[in-house]
């Protein structure tokens, strides 16, 4: 499943947008980033607040700084300005429609299989053609129907992160000599680590998005660019499993009440986490 690029390529033309950014047929993702029409019954009523590009010139500067290896930038001053920019982790959490309502698909589906059982999961969600197959056709289904390919960019984004979210739970379960059925029996360290993979991984992709943009335009090869996405990257997943420490996702109930407001709750403590 994992995946990973190198070589070095011409430098000053290297772009961070890579395919997470296009629809499932390779077509260009829409700038728009407005909720469909259609949202399904469970997905955030507010519309996502943009970040202006001018609010995000210090940001950017400060990722370009830390790409030409400057000194006094690091990624914790760019998460900060990043997320004062978008006016603090409530508005930061605000503007991430499609992570909250994806990543609440995503534990849904998670407390199902906890609570019945994976291949009676899979028939409640209408995929009980996928039983038997393999772990990557069967992750690759439940994407799709967790987390559809969308029309706007945050959409891409999540679904994106739930697809690294789910590549590497599946990579710990093939590392425990099972396979993709065992999902079902994942414990509760299993169950938070796939949460803060899939929170931080969608921050990255936002980020990597809105603001990263600007190394398009640095004398960048390839690898390098590769390096300095994987360094933020870490950065993100270690700030965000940190503020996680004293929550055991396990014992949440995602079903009734404050259990649907959790998944916001989440999002805003990983922004106020790597705002501090």
């Amino acid at each position: 499943m994992g995946t990973s690029a190198s070589g070095t390529g011409p430098k000053g033309s290297t772009p961070l947008l890579p395919s997470w950014a296009n629809g499932s047929d390779n077509s260009p993702v829409p700038e728009d980033n407005q909720p469909t029409e259609n949202n399904p019954d469970n997905t955030v009523d507010s519309k996502p607040e943009q970040v202006p590009t001018q609010k995000l010139t210090g940001t950017k500067s400060i990722l370009t700084r830390i790409s030409n290896g400057g000194k006094g930038s690091n990624f914790k001053k760019f998460a900060k300005s990043y997320i004062r920019s978008s006016g603090g982790s409530k508005a930061a959490t605000k503007s991430s429609i499609a992570g909250i309502n994806v990543g609440r698909n995503y534990l849904g589906f998670l407390d199902g299989v906890s609570k019945d059982g994976f291949k009676e999961t899979l028939q409640k969600y209408d995929l009980s053609d996928c039983i038997g197959k393999s772990g990557e056709e069967v992750i690759a289904k439940i994407a799709d129907r967790i987390a559809p390919s969308g029309s706007t960019n945050d959409e891409a984004i999540a679904r994106a992160a739930i697809m690294i979210a789910f590549d590497r739970l599946y990579e710990k379960i093939l590392d425990s000599g099972k396979d993709i059925v065992a999902i079902d029996s994942i414990d509760s360290e299993t169950l938070s680590d796939t949460v803060v993979e899939f929170v931080s991984a969608y921050i990255f992709k936002k980020w990597v998005y809105e603001a990263g943009i600007a190394l398009e335009r640095n004398d960048l090869t390839e690898s390098e660019a590769i390096k300095l996405e994987n360094e933020m990257r870490f950065f993100i997943r270690d700030e965000v499993k940190n503020g996680f420490q004293k929550t055991d996702v396990s014992k949440l109930d995602l079903a009734q009440g404050e259990g649907r407001k959790i998944i916001e709750d989440i999002f805003e403590l990983a922004y106020s986490t790597l705002e501090k």
